[in-house]
């Protein structure tokens, strides 16, 4: 499956991983499209989605740059495409997250500003 995220700024694409993460799948693909507000947290861009999903799968609290993330505690989709606020020589999420899929072409997100508008669908 693909998902496209459409900003105010840019766009891009990520490739998710349906077999590692099922039940996450699952959820945010019932939940599409998704319309939310952007925030920032370094180099992550992460927004709220209202997805109830609780389960840990492949949960990971180191990440690499391009992983695209669902975060548990705040029902969010996570994009990182560089260093948090708590990164060492890892890329460190704020806690452990789902990690879906990678983006490839992720050098415009550099360009997103916090309280822009994201659309999240699904590329058939």
């Amino acid at each position: 499956m693909k998902l496209r995220f459409r900003f105010e700024s840019v766009e891009c694409i990520a490739e998710i991983f349906e077999d590692f993460v099922p039940e996450t799948v699952k959820a945010i693909r019932k939940a599409l499209p998704i319309k939310s507000t952007v925030n920032r947290w370094g180099d992550e861009i992460y927004f709220e989605t209202g997805i109830d999903c609780d389960k840990e799968e492949n949960s990971k609290e180191v990440v690499e740059i391009g992983d695209v993330a669902y975060w548990i505690p705040g029902k969010s989709i996570c994009l990182f495409f560089g260093k948090t606020p708590i990164s060492d020589e890892f890329i460190r999420p704020a806690s452990a997250v789902n990690v879906i899929g990678k983006i490839f072409d992720f050098k415009g997100l550099r360009n997103v500003r916090e309280g822009e508008v994201v659309v999240v669908e699904e590329i058939k």
